[in-house]
């Protein structure tokens, strides 16, 4: 299932036999959300491609969710191994598999970071969060929420890979105050309470700390083009 590694070793690391392999990767990298995905997947992934890790690093899960949500990706995944070399590499990003399988399930509640990843992977939502990010600065910073803000929210909340946006939890390792752009959506673009900031029950392994659409709309817009470490 995870023949996504196939593509991403055999079709980048040296020429592929396969030209279905070929041709997924190239509909992937001239896709502009598929293409960072695939990027961000060589770079994030290199240490366990490499046999460094024995482990599934957090930059890895997040590279290989992303790069799978995505419809290329999901071609990239059916793309079968023409040599050793990629049934190699192939076996040593197994061990990423259970954090991408239960991170992609529509039940799953996912961090805030990994629902930005998969929103940003996606050239539509990916607009969208720009959007959202150029017009409601005012609301981020408690002043105003504007008609281009409000209207913003609303495309956003309607893009298909924005869905995990809408239930994600904050992890605690963002830049930013979560609670706060809460609590300013809900004031001024519903003219709503603000929302219970406590911490409410998750599913076990999920963060802590729920957070609303509007607050990883932020963060995601801030960290797209964060460097993967």
């Amino acid at each position: 299932m995870f023949a996504l590694l196939a593509m991403a070793v055999c079709c980048v690391l040296r020429e592929v036999t396969s030209s279905s392999c070929e041709e997924a990767r190239l509909k992937c990298a001239y896709r502009t959300g598929c293409g960072m995905a695939l990027q961000n997947y060589i770079v994030g992934c290199s240490g366990v491609l490499h046999g460094a890790w024995t482990s599934c690093p957090e930059s890895c899960q997040l590279a290989l969710i992303a790069l799978t949500s995505t419809e290329e990706g999901q071609d990239l995944m059916t793309c079968a191994c023409a040599d050793e070399l990629c049934e190699e590499t192939k076996h040593k990003v197994e061990v990423c598999r259970p954090h991408v399988l239960v991170a992609t399930r529509n039940e799953t509640i996912v961090s805030c970071r990994t629902a930005q990843w998969i929103c940003s992977a996606d050239a539509l939502c990916s607009t969208a969060l720009d959007y959202y990010n150029r017009y409601c600065r005012a609301m981020f910073q408690g002043k105003k929420c504007t008609h281009r803000c409000n209207n913003s929210i609303s495309i956003l909340r309607r893009q298909e890979k924005a869905a995990k946006l809408n239930s994600c939890v904050c992890d605690g390792h963002e830049d930013y105050d979560c609670p706060r752009i809460r609590t300013n959506m809900a004031r001024l673009c519903f003219h709503a309470e603000p929302p219970d900031n406590r911490e409410p029950p998750t599913p076990s392994g999920a963060p802590t700390l729920a957070v609303s659409l509007v607050a990883v709309q932020l963060m995601a817009s801030l960290a797209r083009w964060a460097v993967v470490t």
